[in-house]
């Protein structure tokens, strides 16, 4: 099975929470409550231009989508792993937008803008 990496879109994820907030579940955890939004993955048939070979989507009916919503929040490309951590086999920039790196890494990820 491969493995895959990619950048989630914080700013389309952010939209989908404001404008359709249906698709957000809230649950207990012993931490306390957490929001989530089921996901769909689709592999696609063969790499785009960015060499993206799947895509992650907010689940939603067709019948339930919101016009002008873009719902999907990620691309997907091939990575091979080490013991040691992730090492990545192209260019970490695609389809304008930027790849984990080391500097990102520490971005605190309680600091959403939703």
């Amino acid at each position: 099975m491969d493995r895959f990496y990619g950048t989630l879109d914080l700013t389309v994820l952010g939209k989908i929470v404001r404008q359709h907030s249906g698709l957000v579940r809230k649950v207990m955890f012993k931490d306390g409550e957490h929001q989530l939004l089921n996901i769909d993955i689709f592999e696609k048939q063969q790499p785009d231009q960015f060499g993206n070979v799947a895509a992650i989507k907010a689940s939603c009916k067709a019948s339930n989508r919101k016009e002008g919503l873009n719902y999907y929040i990620a691309n997907l490309k091939i990575s091979d792993f080490q013991d040691e951590g992730r090492q990545q086999t192209q260019s970490a920039v695609s389809n304008g937008t930027v790849a984990d790196n080391k500097e990102e890494e520490n971005v605190d990820a309680d600091d959403l803008p939703f």
